[in-house]
Parts: structure tokens; C-alpha cells; sequence
């Protein structure tokens, strides 16, 4: 396979399959930011409501930083890794706080971005200001395993990306990367193919799994008026919801771990988010 190939077969197949998604109609660095913190471990047909509602509530990089930590989890609420929307909120405090209020344009300024890794950064960078870095993602690195290393195991992303740099069209890297991600998602969706990568790891089943409880405990305390509880209340909750699952979790590591993450505070015998 050569890459002017590889190029050809994964452009034509998008100009006949190409997903028409809100987040590639802007070159809006924040609302980019937004959609890719989003689809982090989570699809499309998820993100897809949350991403208008999101920016609704949240349509600038000061609302988003000014905003009150309830109504941004309230407003995540469905999309799971709570951590990111605070990420999100931070990133948006350091632009504010740091860069005047202007959005970073290159990939090592936005690596220092709270909760932007390479991946995350690289997308930023192309999508909305024409950068013609490689970068990977799962769908990404699924398309060059596909056709580039069908013998091989144990393939380290340093591989792919020296492919990944050659393969990238100077004129519109933004499509390019669309077009893997398309053709990972779709085309290669059902295939074991990322198995034969050194970082690949299997996301374990969120029911019953640790990051659960902390998901119940900030929606208990969403659903409340005052997004505030006494902790016994907390505490109470949580034990009847660990011995109904017959779980062995304490609901004092689940508490500390929220805590740890600024996703909630603890104030004398109040818990808060």
C-alpha cells in the first residue's frame, strides 16, 4: 500500500460517506474544543444533543469560564467522565487568565491548556486554524492498522505516525482527518483491528464499575434545590445503592475521589457541588 493510495481510497470513499456534523461547520476554536473534550470515550449520537445544548447554555469561552459548577455539571449530565467538564471549564479560565481571552493557536501553547493532551491539541490546531500535524485518535489509528500493518502486533503509535506525517494533504488536513475518522468509525467500527496496538486497552462496563457510584452521587445531589446535602445523607445513599449491588466500595473512596477531582466540596458536615 502507498500512501498516494491509501489517500485515494479514503477521499473517494468520504466524498460519498461523510457524516454532516455540527462541529465541522466551525472554525470556532472553543466550540471545537467543546465537541472534542465531548467525543472523548463517548459517540456521536450521544454527543450530538448535548453539543447545542452545551453551547446554549455556554456560547463563549467567558461564559464558560464564569460559569457556576452546578449548572455546568447539570448541563453534562448524560455524557459521563465528569472530569471533562471541568477540564473544559479550566481551559477556558487559563485562556481567559493567560492569553487574554484569545484562544491559542499553536500545538505546544495548547498542550497547557488543562486536560488537552496531543491528541485533543493536534485536533484544535488543524480544525480551526489549518495545522497540518498528524495526530491520533482510536478511529485514526484503526484506519492505519487496517492497511498498513495487517501482519503485525504490538504496534507502537510512533509507527503510525511516521506513516500518519507523510499521509497528511498539506491543501485541506482538516477533511483528511475527517475522512479517517469517518471511514475508522464506520467502515472499521465492528473490527477487532485495535487490538494489535500497544495502547490499546478494553473500556471496562461503567454499570456496577466505581466511576457509577460517583456518577449517582453527583446526580443525587443535582436533583436537589440547593445542590447541597448534610454528608450522612450522602454516606446513607450510598451504602443502600453498594449493598443492593453488593458491591465493596467504601463511600468514603468514592467521596475523596470527587473531591480530589473539584467535583464537589466538602464543608464541615455539608457536601456541595
Amino acid at each position: 500500500m502507498t500512501i498516494p493510495k491509501f489517500q485515494k481510497i479514503i477521499l473517494d470513499w468520504y466524498t460519498e460517506n461523510k457524516r454532516d456534523l455540527p462541529w465541522r461547520n466551525t472554525k470556532n476554536p472553543y466550540k471545537i474544543m467543546v465537541s472534542e473534550i465531548m467525543l472523548q470515550q463517548t459517540q456521536v449520537s450521544r454527543v450530538l444533543p448535548k453539543y447545542k445544548e452545551f453551547l446554549k447554555a455556554f456560547p463563549t469561552i467567558e461564559a464558560l469560564a464564569n460559569s457556576k459548577d452546578a449548572d455546568l455539571l447539570a448541563i453534562w449530565s448524560g455524557l459521563g467522565y465528569w472530569r471533562r467538564a471541568r477540564f473544559l471549564k479550566q481551559a477556558c479560565r487559563n485562556i481567559v487568565e493567560n492569553h487574554n481571552g484569545t484562544f491559542p493557536k499553536d500545538i505546544p501553547t495548547l498542550l497547557t491548556l488543562p486536560g488537552i493532551g496531543p491528541y485533543t491539541a493536534g485536533a484544535i490546531a488543524c480544525f480551526a486554524f489549518g495545522n497540518s500535524s498528524a495526530f491520533i485518535d482510536t478511529n485514526i489509528r484503526r484506519v492505519y492498522l487496517d492497511f498498513f500493518f495487517k501482519e503485525k502486533t504490538d504496534i507502537h503509535d510512533s509507527e503510525i505516525l511516521i506513516l500518519a506525517k507523510k499521509a497528511v494533504p498539506k491543501d485541506n488536513p482538516a477533511e483528511w482527518h475527517w475522512a479517517l475518522f469517518d471511514y475508522g468509525a464506520l467502515v472499521l467500527k465492528d473490527k477487532k483491528i485495535n487490538r494489535k496496538s500497544r495502547h490499546y486497552a478494553k473500556q471496562s462496563a461503567f454499570t456496577g464499575s466505581f466511576r457509577s457510584y460517583r456518577a449517582k452521587v453527583l446526580r443525587f445531589l443535582l436533583a436537589t434545590e440547593t445542590k447541597e446535602v448534610p454528608i450522612e445523607t450522602v454516606q446513607d445513599y450510598l451504602e443502600e445503592a453498594l449493598r443492593k449491588d453488593e458491591r465493596d466500595f467504601s463511600p468514603k473512596e468514592i467521596l475523596d475521589s470527587l473531591e480530589q477531582d473539584k467535583l464537589i466540596t466538602r464543608i464541615m458536615n455539608i457536601v456541595r457541588i
